[in-house]
């Protein structure tokens, strides 16, 4: 199955720009990165290498995935405890 989809081209662009909400951020990274076995450092690879943004798009990218997941972490320890 090919992985560099149109769909995950679209959301890599959309998460570089900022974009997305925090749904889809996580709903993409692990459709797209964690089914496969990847994590954040191929997120960043896959902005520098197939969208036209350089560093801006990479700091975006990575602090949205970082902030959301972040959160969801949180969220799951406050329904744990």
């Amino acid at each position: 199955m090919e992985r560099y989809t149109e769909e995950l081209k679209l959301w890599l662009l959309n998460l570089a720009c900022g974009n997305l909400n925090d749904e889809d951020t996580i709903n993409g990274f692990i459709k797209y990165y964690v089914l496969y076995d990847f994590g954040i450092s191929q997120v960043i690879n896959d902005v520098v290498f197939h969208t036209i943004f350089g560093t801006g798009g990479v700091i975006n990218a990575k602090e949205s995935i970082v902030k959301v997941l972040n959160q969801t972490i949180q969220t799951w320890k406050e329904d744990i405890w």
